[in-house]
């Protein structure tokens, strides 16, 4: 029992004390003590009065302390409980899921196994029809292969004839536009050589060549004309030794200007767009 009152944590100890000051006190003001020796003992209750407080906090604050380390503990405890729930739970949740991960595992094999089964089957039997396939399309083909030779002969023997008829037909065609071409390069030669008698025939006309000309003389002109039958150049080709006579051809060709030129263009650009012509007195009108 004495043990249990003077336990620092306990309430015991705290009560002895405070039942002592109490006494104290109350017997300090039983007994009449002179005014002076009561004036001087004034402090004492203070001074144990503030002693009690300070036991009295220190113990509150024991306790307190003693509280606190209940409730750290205690929230230690529970925290370690849910941590050891929490892992146990993560085990149990890890067992479960490789169980069925092993189940899903053992299914998929299980699934595959029986596929290969019916792979294998349906492999055997694509080869049999694959194979059934082959021998049918080998005979189709040989059969292909017969008709083509024939429609390849048949073929050769139309080319053939075509062949003949194309090139009977093309002779023809040739002979006709060689005809064509006689014709018409006749038919130019004529207006050519119409065309050069005009030309010639205009120019004599306005030829004008002096006294000191001789029937004998030659006078070759180039002349260079667009398809108006303007002269932009005429040039002396080969004079006749007398500049005289040279300066009147080509005074005769510019007078005679615009001459006259086929309406056929293709005529035009090869014989007249630049042609030479020959000139000699004894041709003139005069």
């Amino acid at each position: 029992m004495l043990k249990k009152l003077l336990d620092p944590q306990g309430y015991g100890l705290a009560i002895i004390v405070a039942l002592t000051l109490h006494i104290v006190v109350i017997a300090l003001f039983a007994i009449k003590w002179p005014e002076e020796n009561r004036q001087m003992a004034e402090p004492i209750p203070k001074n144990i009065q503030a002693k009690v407080i300070q036991t009295e906090s220190k113990q509150v604050k024991q306790r307190k302390l003693a509280a606190k380390k209940r409730e750290e503990k205690r929230r230690k405890d529970e925290n370690w409980r849910k941590h050891l729930a929490k892992k146990k739970a993560a085990k149990e949740k890890a067992r479960k899921d490789k169980a069925k991960r092993d189940k899903a595992a053992k299914d998929k094999a299980k699934k595959l196994a029986n596929k290969k089964k019916a792979d294998k089957k349906k492999a055997d039997a694509l080869k049999q029809k694959a194979l059934k396939e082959k021998t049918l399309a080998a005979e189709q083909e040989r059969l292909e292969q017969e008709k083509l030779e024939e429609q390849q002969m048949f073929e050769r023997e139309q080319e053939a004839a075509l062949m003949e008829a194309l090139a009977a037909e093309e002779q023809q065609r040739s002979i006709e536009r060689a005809l064509a071409d006689e014709q018409q390069a006749q038919k130019n030669a004529l207006i050519t050589d119409d065309i050069v008698a005009q030309i010639q025939a205009k120019i004599y006309e306005t030829w004008r060549y002096p006294p000191s000309a001789r029937p004998d003389m030659r006078v070759l002109v180039k002349i260079q004309l667009v398809p108006t039958g303007e002269v932009i150049h005429v040039s002396i080709t080969k004079g006749s030794g007398n500049e005289a006579v040279d300066r009147s051809v080509l005074a005769a060709v510019k007078r005679a200007q615009p001459l006259p030129v086929p309406k056929d263009g293709r005529i035009f650009e090869q014989k007249f767009r630049n042609f030479s012509m020959e000139f000699s007195p004894k041709d003139a009108v005069w």
